[in-house]
């Protein structure tokens, strides 16, 4: 019996890698993580990211999820990534294709979240739809019609790191008052540790909160406000009809979605939240390469 078609996916973070091999619907086949040894070097990242895509040819083409814009038609990352050691205006998708002869899908790792929440989780059957991913940092994906939403050079939907006056620390992006050191996980750690709390991660803050700490309960309350004030802008601008909160904080359910919410409505017009259904994530970390891996299955039937 021949082997299964698949595509590849990799679904790259600073701290890991995620791979799987991705069925024509979304199934994944095998999935899989490792270190992404991604801010060691330019070397030792692309080592990793060609070794663990080498070990699962052959393949009809390969997707992968990077943080940064990437521009849409050539799969080359947009001026620098703060996360990432690699040149500036890298040829990730040209790279990854010549080391390893297949057709390369490259997107924004948000994106490609949300693709697939839009056709294999928790957004599917909705026109519009907008993925919000809560982790160290702040992702946005935006899919209309069955298409991603990736504006003119692949920056559509970078909703946290705009200015808002934000009371947390300077962001590496460099935008003056950028909301993401709020928003984010890793925002809400500094401040947590700012104003005296020994924790090391925003999970730590979450169950600080969930004991009744007062200082832990009113950063929770800061950060969920800036990051509904976010959301709201997504919502007034895109008019989605579902949207889907995921991402590592996410699993902090209630006391994150519940008064993100409240600060949606309290900033969006109720016409554009009456009728949106708003879900949690389905296919928790493995949302981005599912995505990833129905991209590249694009790729290969646009051909």
């Amino acid at each position: 019996m021949s082997a299964p078609l698949h595509t590849i996916a990799l679904d790259l973070g600073g701290t890991d890698l995620k791979v799987a091999r991705v069925a024509r619907d979304g199934a994944l086949l095998e999935f899989s993580r490792m270190p992404s040894r991604a801010s060691e070097s330019a070397e030792a990242l692309l080592g990793t990211l060609v070794g663990a895509a080498r070990g699962r040819l052959p393949a009809e083409a390969l997707g992968i999820g990077c943080p940064n814009v990437i521009e849409p038609t050539s799969g080359a990352l947009v001026d620098e990534t703060p996360h990432l050691a690699l040149p500036k205006d890298f040829a990730l998708a040209a790279h990854l294709a010549g080391e390893l002869g297949v057709a390369v899908a490259a997107d924004n790792d948000a994106n490609c979240a949300a693709y697939g929440e839009h056709f294999a989780g928790a957004a599917r059957g909705a026109r519009v739809s907008v993925t919000i991913t809560v982790g160290t940092g702040i992702g946005c994906g935006i899919v209309v019609d069955g298409r991603v939403l990736r504006g003119a050079w692949g920056g559509a939907g970078e909703i946290s790191h705009m200015g808002q006056r934000s009371s947390g620390p300077p962001c590496r992006c460099g935008v003056e008052g950028c909301a993401e050191t709020t928003s984010g996980g890793e925002g809400l750690t500094h401040r947590a540790q700012a104003a005296g709390l020994a924790v090391v991660s925003a999970r730590e803050v979450f169950e600080l909160a969930a004991r009744g700490e007062g200082i832990a309960r009113r950063l929770i309350a800061e950060m969920t406000d800036a990051l509904g004030h976010q959301v709201a802008a997504a919502v007034q601008v895109v008019n989605p009809d579902v949207l889907v909160i995921g991402g590592g904080i996410a699993q902090a359910g209630d006391a994150l979605i519940v008064p993100v919410v409240a600060a949606l409505h309290r900033y969006a017009q109720p016409s554009h939240t009456r009728r949106l259904r708003v879900v949690p994530a389905e296919l928790g970390n493995r949302a981005g390469v599912v995505g990833a891996g129905l991209m590249a299955w694009g790729k290969v039937l646009s051909v």
